[in-house]
């Protein structure tokens, strides 16, 4: 019969074996997987202390609150690649904090929150990957999200303005907003869109989208429609576009700390 002492000792081997398996896998995992383990943990609020986007203001005088529909609308080109630890923690951030302002105003209500994702390449990338593509539509498996968010592919895009004005018609035609929503869209970008009028990038080829949108119509039906609009700013190129959209449609601009990945840079093509 064991004593005491040879139990615990038995014990102590266990767990140290234990221990040299888990850090032996953790060894192994490729990148999803370490960065699935880290978004784990982001809907902790000291990742981000301050809030991202205040939505305090927009529920107060809302007054037929009863629906909320978030959409995020993300620019999934090449040179977004090295930012999207940091979007991904961002996004889920701005979930929690929707979700605890909400807890004023419903108790343990279903399905009051849903969450949509829409990304956006180039003209270039159509026939490669896509032009704009529903990731999910308005969805309440809150859950699910971070899945989505790490199989995204941060590619393509070739020239430094995107597909924007496409992006966001397909936000504005393709989602499933419901009708007494409160609606917000948050974008997430860090290139301006096509026109030389929104920028001042050398090598724009493209003046007009070549699916014949054109940006007051679009911009104006997104304000008709009672789309709150809020753009996650990275850098300051996408200054003089939001300057012009600003004559169209409200605009409020967050610019959190976003951190580059250097090891994860990659060339736009």
């Amino acid at each position: 019969m064991k004593n005491k002492k040879q139990e615990q000792k038995e014990k102590e081997k266990e767990k140290n074996k234990k221990k040299k398996i888990n850090e032996k896998n953790n060894n192994n995992i490729n990148n999803n997987d370490n960065e699935e383990n880290e978004i784990e943990e982001e809907y902790d609020p000291k990742i981000f202390p301050k809030q991202i986007i205040s939505f305090d203001y927009f529920l107060d005088i809302s007054s037929s609150l009863k629906y909320i529909d978030l959409v995020f609308l993300l620019d999934s080109t090449a040179s977004m690649n090295c930012y999207s630890k940091d979007i991904n923690k961002i996004i889920l951030k701005i979930i929690h904090d929707l979700e605890k302002a909400l807890s004023k105003f419903f108790f343990e209500e279903i399905d009051v929150l849903k969450i949509g994702i829409v990304t956006y390449k180039d003209h270039e990338d159509e026939e490669k990957t896509y032009l704009t593509n529903i990731e999910t539509d308005l969805t309440s498996d809150i859950k699910n999200i971070k899945n989505i968010l790490m199989n995204i592919q941060y590619i393509g895009g070739k020239d430094e303005p995107e597909a924007v004005l496409d992006g966001l018609n397909t936000v504005l035609t393709e989602i499933n907003w419901r009708k007494n929503s409160t609606k917000f869209l948050v974008h997430i970008l860090d290139a301006p869109c096509h026109g030389k009028k929104y920028h001042n990038l050398e090598g724009d080829k493209i003046e007009n989208c070549p699916k014949n949108l054109i940006y007051e119509d679009v911009l104006g039906n997104l304000r008709k429609k009672g789309i709150n609009y809020f753009v996650i700013k990275i850098n300051d190129t996408i200054d003089l576009m939001i300057q012009e959209f600003k004559k169209i449609i409200d605009i409020e601009i967050s610019k959190p700390e976003i951190n580059m990945d250097k090891n994860k840079i990659l060339k736009q093509d």
